[in-house]
């Protein structure tokens, strides 16, 4: 403790939420630097203070999401001439799903009205933070994943029958109304999913904010699904920024015995694309096995759930 009026506690749950926070959006190097600062023998216990009432305890407040709270700061950080802060707090607004237009039209709004001599700071710092995510995206592109596919020896595990196909598709509703037309699936199951239903969500192996629309029906014994990314990093995004509207994976939806099979494949060498843990009840494996498989991922569910339609969402049918 500083001194009377400034307890703190690096295993305080604000703390904790609030480094985990920033790890999250912005990334280790900063979370690092924090910690960094949490042991200079003056002001370190300062510095934590302010950071778990900022970080953690004010950003875990629900009533506005990390990219409405990023939204606010950003005129602020404009206002005040703040450049530091106003890099941030761009990239949490990325972070939350916004594009890079979204974020520039919203630079700009706040410009008009603070001043429109901070409109080159802002636009200099938003050129700084999109080079920066395009080098990381470089760094990403450079993952494991050829145009020749890769030899792998036989593991010993087995896929089992595949019961369920998904297609990545800009628009679902137009997607599924030629199924309507021409297969005479008039009604789908419409689910959003996003990270706020989730207790852990990645982006291969780093933690990611994400969201996209399910629409689900039924035919025969197949599970189809139409996947519509709407924001944050997803394998649906990647496939249908590279190659537009398109089967993009595959599963076993009924397989006993899911971990396993994860387990012997990521050993072997494939990643998973997207990981979600929803409700600490579900767990979502999007594998990328497009070098072994020639450009398809696969879906393992713990638990199985036999390839049905859930009971969470609403139905819509076409007339």
């Amino acid at each position: 403790m500083a001194e009377e009026g400034f307890p703190f506690s690096r295993d305080s749950k604000d703390y904790q939420q609030g480094i985990a926070l920033m790890r999250k959006v912005l990334g280790d190097s900063d979370a690092k630097h924090v910690e960094g600062l949490l042991d200079h023998p003056l002001f370190g216990d300062y510095i934590g203070w302010m950071f778990s009432k900022t970080w953690g305890a004010l950003y875990a407040r629900t009533e506005l999401s990390v990219r409405e709270r990023s939204l606010v700061l950003m005129g602020t950080d404009m206002a005040l001439g703040r450049e530091g802060p106003l890099k941030d707090h761009i990239r949490g607004a990325l972070f939350g799903g916004l594009s890079p237009e979204q974020v520039m039209e919203a630079l700009f709004q706040a410009g008009i009205y603070v001043g429109v001599p901070s409109l080159p700071m802002a636009m200099r710092v938003m050129g700084e933070v999109l080079a920066e995510r395009d080098q990381k995206q470089s760094v990403a592109a450079a993952r494991p994943h050829t145009t020749e596919r890769m030899k792998m020896d036989d593991l010993g595990v087995r896929l089992g029958p595949i019961n369920h196909v998904a297609m990545a598709v800009k628009d679902w509703k137009s997607a599924a109304q030629g199924y309507a037309s021409m297969m005479g699936l008039k009604t789908w199951r419409i689910m959003d999913i996003s990270t706020d239903m989730m207790t852990q969500a990645e982006y291969y192996g780093e933690p990611a904010e994400f969201r996209w629309i399910s629409a689900f029906a039924m035919q025969g014994n197949t599970l189809l699904e139409l996947c519509e990314p709407v924001s944050g990093k997803t394998v649906f995004a990647d496939f249908v920024d590279q190659h537009g509207d398109g089967m993009q994976h595959v599963g076993d939806l009924s397989h006993q015995n899911p971990q396993e099979l994860v387990k012997q494949y990521t050993s072997n060498g494939v990643k998973v694309g997207n990981y979600c843990n929803i409700g600490g009840m579900i767990e979502l494996h999007y594998l990328d096995t497009r070098d072994q498989l020639g450009g398809m991922f696969l879906e393992v569910v713990t638990p199985a759930t036999y390839a049905q339609i859930a009971d969470m969402g609403e139905d819509f049918t076409f007339e």
